[in-house]
């Protein structure tokens, strides 16, 4: 019986050598691929849709990612909104990543001149090939706040980041 015992442990030895050195041999791997796209995703346009007591200090301008606002308020309530256009001609999608400038542009004086932005939220979607995006931003003189004799004005800028959308 001992002797069994001694054959079967040498045949478990034997049998797990074989089965480790099968598991532990170098595997290398070898192979190509390739990637292929566009990127091109930008602000394409600000159009001003409505104002009402508001005047253009300087036109609106903007380049790939940011938006640039100077705004003259005449009174408590006036207003003015703005759709900025975001064009993915390229043939990968994106979403937005980051929204910057708001908030750093109503901590700015004066401060009863707020602006806001909607449309667009970290994450929203641009499909490829001529996928867009319309955000919109309104600059507005608090109507609570009290008359100021002469108008006022506040300048923003809005960052828009994009990144592929996996």
């Amino acid at each position: 019986m001992r002797n069994k015992l001694i054959v079967a442990a040498l045949v478990v030895v034997g049998l797990s050598s074989v089965a480790y050195a099968a598991y532990a041999q170098l595997l290398t791997i070898n192979g190509t691929s390739t990637a292929a796209g566009t990127w091109d995703v930008a602000i394409t346009g600000i159009t001003q849709t409505s104002a009402t007591g508001a005047t253009d200090n300087v036109a609106p301008s903007f380049n790939a990612t940011t938006a640039t606002f100077d705004v003259d308020l005449a009174y408590p309530g006036a207003t003015a909104t703005y759709d900025i256009t975001v064009e993915n001609n390229g043939t990968i999608p994106a979403k937005i990543t980051t929204i910057d400038g708001v908030t750093q542009a109503n901590a700015a004086a004066p401060t009863y001149i707020d602006y806001t932005l909607s449309g667009v939220a970290v994450n929203t979607t641009i499909s490829a090939n001529g996928g867009s995006n319309t955000a919109t931003v309104t600059v507005e003189w608090d109507p609570a706040s009290s008359p100021v004799t002469t108008g006022a004005s506040k300048t923003a800028t809005i960052t828009l980041d994009y990144s592929q959308d996996t």
